[in-house]
């Protein structure tokens, strides 16, 4: 079984007068059978040994599969020693016209793929298997104050009352979506400010408790209402529909480094996570401080918030406006 050739592995390596560290046993594991098992074998063993974060393992049997269908496509049948340039040009191709993917997913795909064939085959070289995006900047999707109140103020009832709910506390906490399905009630300080480690990234996450996000805390019994990810976008898009946010949104699509720009209602892209930037946005807006909405929003450096600083300036822009000079 898979503990007897851990362990085969690393009293070779001793027995070679090797230290057994992890990434040595976990090269010479593989070496002795990426030559006996079939590569699918390999992948799904990745799947069960790999430690995953929350909601990885899922997307790492995504582009397994995606990888499968590719082979099936093209007949190709992998093998590591094939697996070059051209080969991996053709994949591209595949994803690009055949799947008609963004670029985005394209590289995610890439990086996905390139993660399990180094954990299987460390010893090879694939410095060069990358897909490099053109860098553009997309506009922040947040509410504004008066959508935010249209949200909290709509009379709802059933699942829609509870889709609101959700979204309002993710509004006004700026906690994550994934960390709203595991909230404790024991994150509530005597201070009336959440404090957490976030599933994501492990870090603190310091956000204080609005009287909306309250509100909704004491109608669920001190927990967030529970709704899987999936169904609850699909009936965020429904709500916003519903109370007429529809609001015009551009958005900028790169496909095979081609830019498509196109303009939706705002209830047509809304997802869970847009309920973060909308917290991080207004925050800005109500002109707290930027270290302070970092430690509210658990964010850890300013790279990661200098699209909401672009957000910023426009803001800060109509009100220098206001003096007429």
């Amino acid at each position: 079984d898979m503990e007897s050739r851990v362990l085969s592995a690393s009293l070779k390596l001793r027995a070679m007068g090797v230290d057994p560290v992890v990434d040595k046993v976990r090269s010479e594991f593989y070496s002795q059978i990426t030559t006996a098992k079939p590569f699918w074998e390999l992948y799904d063993e990745y799947l069960e040994v790999k430690t995953f974060k929350s909601g990885t393992r899922q997307k790492a049997a995504g582009y397994m599969n995606t990888l499968k269908e590719f082979c099936s496509k093209t007949g190709y049948t992998f093998n590591i020693d094939t697996w070059d340039n051209l080969t991996f040009g053709r994949f591209i191709h595949y994803l690009l016209v055949d799947q008609n993917f963004a670029d985005s997913t394209v590289n995610r795909l890439v990086r996905g793929t390139k993660s399990f064939l180094r954990f299987v085959y460390p010893k090879k070289d694939l410095s060069w298997m990358t897909y490099k995006q053109l860098p553009i900047e997309g506009e922040i999707v947040a509410l504004n104050d008066g959508e935010l109140k249209i949200l909290i103020m709509a009379k709802l009832d059933g699942y829609l009352d509870r889709t609101r709910d959700l979204f309002v506390f993710l509004a006004t906490t700026g906690m994550r979506f994934g960390d709203s399905q595991r909230f404790d009630p024991s994150w509530v300080t005597p201070e009336q400010v959440l404090e957490f480690n976030q599933l994501k990234t492990g870090g603190k996450a310091m956000p204080p408790l609005y009287d909306a996000s309250r509100k909704v805390l004491n109608k669920g019994g001190g927990i967030p209402p529970k709704i899987k990810n999936a169904k609850f976008n699909n009936q965020l898009k429904e709500l916003f529909r519903i109370l007429n946010l529809d609001r015009p949104i551009v958005t900028h699509i790169v496909k095979g480094k081609v830019v498509h720009r196109s303009v939706s209602p705002l209830y047509s892209i809304i997802t869970s996570h847009d309920a973060r930037r909308t917290f991080i946005t207004l925050c800005l807006q109500k002109g707290i401080p930027i270290q302070d909405v970092m430690a509210m929003s658990g964010h850890s450096n300013y790279k990661s918030m200098k699209p909401y600083m672009r957000v910023s300036l426009k803001h800060l822009r109509s009100e220098a406006d206001k003096w007429d000079i």
